[in-house]
C-alpha cells in the first residue's frame, strides 16, 4: 500500500540532493536537525536526508506543506502513528534451518505476520480516532487507502486463515495422478474443522486410515516430499505477504519521521517566541524574486540566544544582492537565514519568519570562509579557488548561490578581478547570487551600473556605533567601522591592560 504523505500519487522523490556539498555545514543546519530529532537517531537520519533534497514541483510543495501543517497541528497523533510504525518495522523475521522441515518453516513464518496484522489494526484504529483532525489531502488519502486495504472483513479473514494454518486439527492435501502413476501437482486444501465427538453405545466410528511403520523410511520420505511441496508454497506466500507489510511500515515510519521532526521543531521555535509561517513558493522560471518579513536564522534561534533580530526585505525582481556594512552587523547571519529558508521552503516546511516568498530554485550552493586547509595541500587563496571551481562546475541554471566574504585571503584589487567575472557569468546564466563582501571596489563598481535587478543592502549601524543586526537598503560604504569594535573591546579592558 502506498503511503504518499510527502508527495501525491505518482510523484518520485529526487534520487539525490542537487544542492552544494557544503550547504548543510555553511548554513549550520545540523543544529536544526538535532532539535528535529528530539533524541531519536532515526528521525535525525531521515530529516538530514529529506531536507536537502530540494523539491522543484510547486504542486508537490503545497501538498507537503498541508501535510506538515496537519502534523504540527496534531503532533500527538503523528507521534503515536510513528511509534506503531517503528515497532512494526522492527518485527522480527524468523529463520528456519533446513532440518526443520516444511511444517516448521510455515509455522515460523506465521509468527511475524500475525504480529504485523495486529500492528495494522492499531495503526488503522489510531488513524480513525484522529481522522477528523486531519484536513490535508495527504493524510485523508492515506486514511482512505488504509481503510480500503485493511478493512474489518479482510483482517478477520486473514486472522482466520492464520489460525487455521497452524493445523491444530490436521491438514488435507489434494493431488493428481501423474503420467508415471505417481502423485503430481499436490495442493493444500481447506484446513480440517475441529473434530466432532460422537457418543454412542457402539463406540467410536471407524475411519479409513493408513498407518506407516516407523521403520518404513521410503514411505516417510514420500509423505515428507508430498507435504513439503504443498506447505513450502504456502510458507512462501506468507513470507512474501510479510515482506510487503514490513515494507509498508518501513515507508510509513520514514515519512512519519520527517513529520515528527517538523512537529518537534515548530514546538521548540514557538515555545521560544519565534514566529513561523508556511512560505509561498513562486513558480520556477518566473524570475528572480524574494520577499519576507522578520526572517530569522533558525540555527541562531535554536542556540538559546535571546532576542534574535529579524529582517524584512523586498527583493522582488532581484537577481543580484550585495550586502556590505559594519563588522559584526549580522550580515553572515542574514545570509544563513536566507539560505535556510530557501532549503526549508523547498523541503515543504515552514520557515522562521512572519511571511516569506521566493521563486523555486534548482539548487542552493554556498561558499563561506573556512579555516586553513588542515592537510596543508593548498594555501588559502588556492584552496578557495579550488572550492569555487567545484561550485561553478556543479551549479545549474536557476540555482541560488550564497557567498560569504569570497576571496578575503588576497588583496582587494586581485579579489575584485577574480570575483567580478565569475559573478557576471553566473548572472548571465540565470543564477541568483547573494554575496556578503568587504570588497568596496567590487561592490561600488556594481552599484555604479545602476541595474534594476541589483539590490544593495547594508548592515544597520546607529550613530553611536550600536549594531542592530538588521539590514536596510543602502549603497556600499567605504568603511566597515572596525574602530567601533576596537573602541568597545579596549574600553571594556581593565586599567593596566596592554
Amino acid at each position: 500500500m502506498r503511503v504518499d504523505l510527502l508527495g501525491p500519487q505518482g510523484w518520485q522523490a529526487p534520487a539525490a540532493e542537487v544542492n552544494g556539498k557544503a550547504v548543510a555545514e555553511d548554513l549550520e543546519l545540523s543544529a536544526m536537525y538535532d532539535v528535529m530529532a528530539g533524541g531519536d537517531p532515526f528521525v535525525r537520519t531521515v530529516v538530514a536526508d529529506v531536507i536537502p533534497r530540494s523539491v522543484h514541483d510547486r504542486d508537490v510543495l503545497r501538498y507537503r506543506q498541508r501535510v506538515v501543517n496537519d502534523a504540527c497541528g496534531k503532533p500527538a497523533a503523528v507521534r503515536e502513528l510513528y511509534a506503531i510504525a517503528t515497532e512494526a518495522a522492527g518485527a522480527r523475521r524468523w529463520m528456519v534451518g533446513r532440518d526443520r522441515g516444511a511444517r516448521g518453516k510455515l509455522h515460523l513464518s506465521l509468527e511475524p505476520l500475525t504480529k504485523l496484522i495486529g500492528f495494522v489494526r492499531r495503526a488503522r484504529d489510531t488513524y480513525e480516532h484522529h481522522c477528523a483532525a486531519f484536513d490535508s489531502e495527504g493524510f485523508a488519502g492515506f486514511g482512505r487507502r488504509l481503510a480500503a486495504t485493511f478493512g474489518d472483513e479482510y483482517l478477520a479473514e486473514v486472522e482466520h486463515y492464520l489460525d487455521a494454518l497452524r493445523f491444530d486439527h490436521g491438514f488435507r492435501i489434494g493431488a493428481q495422478l501423474g503420467s508415471d502413476a505417481g502423485i503430481a501437482h499436490p495442493v493444500l486444501l481447506e484446513p480440517l474443522p475441529p473434530p466432532r465427538r460422537h457418543r454412542t453405545v457402539f463406540g467410536r466410528p471407524k475411519r479409513n486410515a493408513l498407518e506407516i511403520s516407523e521403520s518404513d523410511e521410503s514411505a516417510k520420505q514420500f509423505i515428507s516430499r508430498l507435504t513439503g511441496k504443498s506447505l513450502d508454497r504456502i510458507a512462501d506466500v506468507i513470507t512474501h505477504t510479510t515482506d510487503v507489510i514490513v515494507e509498508f511500515f518501513h515507508t510509513l515510519r520514514t515519512e512519519l519521521a520527517f513529520l515528527v521532526g517538523c512537529a518537534n521543531l515548530v514546538d521548540r521555535l514557538r515555545s521560544d517566541g519565534y514566529a513561523v509561517c508556511f512560505p509561498t513558493p513562486l513558480p520556477q522560471g518566473s524570475g528572480s524574486s524574494f520577499s519576507f518579513r522578520e526572517l530569522r536564522d533558525p540555527a541562531l534561534c535554536l542556540s538559546g540566544a535571546a532576542g534574535v533580530a529579524g529582517n524584512s526585505i523586498d527583493g522582488r525582481d532581484t537577481s543580484l544582492t550585495v550586502i556590505t556594512g559594519a563588522n559584526s552587523g549580522g550580515k553572515s547571519t542574514f545570509l544563513r537565514s536566507l539560505g535556510a529558508a530557501q532549503i526549508m521552503m523547498q523541503a515543504g516546511m515552514f520557515v522562521v519568519a512572519e511571511s516569506f516568498e521566493s521563486d523555486i530554485r534548482e539548487g542552493v550552493f554556498t561558499h563561506f570562509r573556512i579555516q586553513d586547509d588542515s592537510s596543508m595541500t593548498y594555501g588559502r587563496l588556492k584552496e578557495e579557488l579550488v572550492r569555487m571551481r567545484e561550485l561553478t562546475g556543479r551549479v545549474t541554471r536557476s540555482s541560488l548561490v550564497l557567498w560569504n566574504e569570497p576571496f578575503a585571503s588576497t588583496s582587494e584589487r586581485e579579489a575584485t578581478e577574480i570575483l567580478a567575472p565569475i559573478t557576471e557569468a553566473l548572472l548571465d546564466s540565470g543564477v541568483k547570487v547573494v554575496v556578503v563582501t568587504h570588497l568596496y571596489d567590487f561592490a561600488s563598481a556594481l552599484a555604479h551600473r545602476d541595474r534594476a535587478t541589483d539590490l544593495f543592502l547594508r548592515a544597520q549601524r546607529l550613530p553611536d556605533g550600536t549594531r542592530t543586526f538588521r539590514l536596510e537598503p543602502g549603497t556600499p560604504d567605504l568603511t566597515s567601522h572596525a574602530l567601533d569594535i576596537y573602541r568597545k573591546v579596549f574600553r571594556d579592558e581593565p586599567h593596566g591592560s596592554p
